[in-house]
């Protein structure tokens, strides 16, 4: 599906602006920000691999189920 540039423009800021007052408490606040990192990478057109902007989001595995680590922990490794 193509997006013309001002409704690309658009989902872009709309994703900044998410970002920008979102505060992680959680596993599922983490995994959402992660999500809308890759997002904007993508709507940005960049590489998300290739760009250095999510390369150590990439690897980062946010377990579901059980007694996980403490948000903190998680993001200090990036």
């Amino acid at each position: 599906m193509m997006l013309s540039d001002n409704t690309a423009s658009v989902l872009v800021d709309l994703v900044e602006n998410k970002l920008a007052v979102m505060q992680v408490g959680d596993r599922n606040d983490l995994r959402e920000m992660i999500t809308l990192q890759r997002c904007l990478t993508e709507l940005k057109g960049m590489d998300s691999v290739g760009s250095g902007v999510l390369k150590g989001l990439t690897e980062i595995d946010i377990p579901r189920r059980g007694r996980g680590r403490k948000v903190s922990s998680i993001m200090g490794e990036n």
